[in-house]
């Protein structure tokens, strides 16, 4: 039986790739041997062009580069070598919503659920038989380098996930399956050690085998508070998504973002957009925009669905939103309102 994920994407759009994946890549540049500008210039991209992190642009830049670099390291394991330097803020809020999830059938169906965050760049399925869970991927890319590399990172983070699992000492992963082929037997030994069960190639779909208990299992980072609110942020991005980007929305969904890394600052809002603090405040100035006023929008945006769908504390909600002590978030949402959080939070539930 195939459990079809809820789809979200249209198959007619152009397949993207967020911004912030390449950047990420790019920074490691010399761990391939390559200099940035060079990684650049063979992707056809300008700094320019990834200036919001938050922000997904052609997968045919991202293409471009990974062959690139596959061709010139000449080294097969290029992307299992690269997946060492895998850092979750790479993916945005999924990275930090996914590994919440109370077990592992919720993070897959998280996964599937705000993909577009990162991109699309693949389809996911659950295949359910008696004895065995097929977790498969399809990647959308037609570029068959890109397709190898692509899909063995993609599984070297997905294995990171089946890792927190709380498995009772029994290993739920049994086998990996690739479409493509094994570039030389004397590899499929390092293969078998790095994902740690046996591995095979040339196969019809490429997916990870699991026992059908794992679906079920708890994470061992699972954390049900944590994830409604980062499933908040992750809501708004992808509504911010779904119209057109003006600068003003762009630093709307940097503030989104930054504020759930607990890294908000005007400057590093800048920085992320890859202007300075002064063009920032003139660009927002000619949308008839200010970046404080932006920030009160998103804040009270928050503190709302905070205090109306969840039973978080008024301590809880002034740290997720930004405030040093709850003082002052209590005294920020009275000028809001004219009420206290709790006076505001008891007031709609009667």
């Amino acid at each position: 039986m195939i459990t079809a994920l809820p789809k979200n994407i249209d198959d007619t759009l152009e397949i993207q790739v967020l911004i912030g994946l390449v950047k990420h890549f790019l920074e490691h540049a010399t761990f391939f041997g390559i200099n940035r500008k060079e990684l650049l210039l063979q992707g056809g991209l300008t700094e320019e062009q990834l200036g919001d992190s938050n922000q997904c642009i052609s997968l045919s830049y991202f293409e471009k580069m990974i062959s690139y670099t596959y061709n010139v390291c000449n080294n097969s394991l290029v992307s299992l070598s690269f997946s060492k330097k895998m850092d979750s803020t790479a993916y945005g809020v999924l990275g930090h919503l996914v590994p919440l999830s109370s077990t592992l059938s919720t993070a897959i169906y998280t996964l599937k659920e705000y993909q577009a965050l990162i991109g699309c760049i693949g389809d996911i399925s659950i295949q359910i038989e008696s004895e065995i869970i097929y977790w498969k991927w399809k990647c959308r890319s037609k570029d068959p380098i890109f397709i190898r590399c692509g899909t063995e990172y993609n599984f070297a983070w997905w294995i990171s996930l089946v890792k927190l699992v709380r498995d009772e000492g029994h290993s739920v992963l049994k086998a990996v399956h690739f479409t493509h082929t094994l570039a030389a037997p004397e590899l499929q030994k390092m293969y078998d050690e790095f994902f740690g069960c046996p591995v095979y190639f040339d196969q019809k779909e490429a997916a990870l085998l699991l026992l059908p208990q794992s679906l079920n299992m708890t994470l061992k980072t699972a954390n049900s508070g944590l994830y409604d609110s980062v499933k908040i942020f992750a809501q708004k991005l992808l509504e911010q998504q779904k119209v057109e980007q003006t600068f003003t929305e762009q630093v709307r969904a940097q503030i989104y973002l930054l504020l759930h890394q607990q890294r908000l600052s005007r400057e590093n809002v800048a920085e992320q957009l890859a202007v300075n603090v002064r063009t920032l405040s003139r660009k927002l100035q000619q949308e008839e925009s200010a970046y404080s006023k932006i920030l009160d929008q998103v804040r009270f945006e928050l503190a709302q669905n905070y205090l109306v769908n969840y039973q978080h504390s008024v301590v809880f909600i002034s740290k997720a939103l930004g405030f040093y002590t709850s003082h002052s978030f209590i005294t920020w949402f009275r000028l809001q309102t004219n009420v206290t959080p709790t006076q505001y939070r008891r007031k709609l539930n009667n």
